[in-house]
């Protein structure tokens, strides 16, 4: 397989999680890896990855309290969460990613409407967002 590309933007933005109670809005920063859009978002003690069109959760990684800055953190989100992200794709397959994103995506507009579009966070500070 050839080298899937990946980029963690350092833009924090809003997104919108698929959840039971509909969508929820968070905040967090973008991962795009291989055509691919995820959201990294702080909750807890943890980064939530979620996929961005269907607002579904691929899965969590604990943060280390060691973490305090915000290159500190980007170098965490490259460096950890895409690899994993990659590692994901890779396991299961990109046609096979799509098709469930396509599959997710409709389960939540069915469900709860058009999802909100995910917009930018114009900040000053962005470790406001980040722990």
């Amino acid at each position: 397989m050839k080298e899937i590309e990946i980029e963690v933007s350092g833009q924090a933005e809003e997104f919108y999680l698929s959840t039971t109670k509909g969508w929820v809005k968070v905040a967090g920063h973008s991962i795009a890896v291989g055509g691919f859009k995820f959201s990294a978002v702080p909750i807890s003690g943890f980064i939530l990855v979620s996929e961005v069109e269907s607002g579904a959760k691929l899965f969590r990684v604990p943060v280390s309290e060691a973490i305090e800055s915000y290159e500190e953190t980007m170098l965490f989100l490259e460096l950890n969460v895409a690899v994993q992200i990659v590692a994901v794709i890779e396991r299961i397959g990109q046609e096979k990613m799509r098709n469930e994103i396509n599959r997710l995506k409709a389960y939540s507009l069915n469900k709860f409407g058009q999802k909100p579009f995910t917009t930018t966070i114009d900040i000053e500070n962005p470790n406001q967002y980040l722990h």
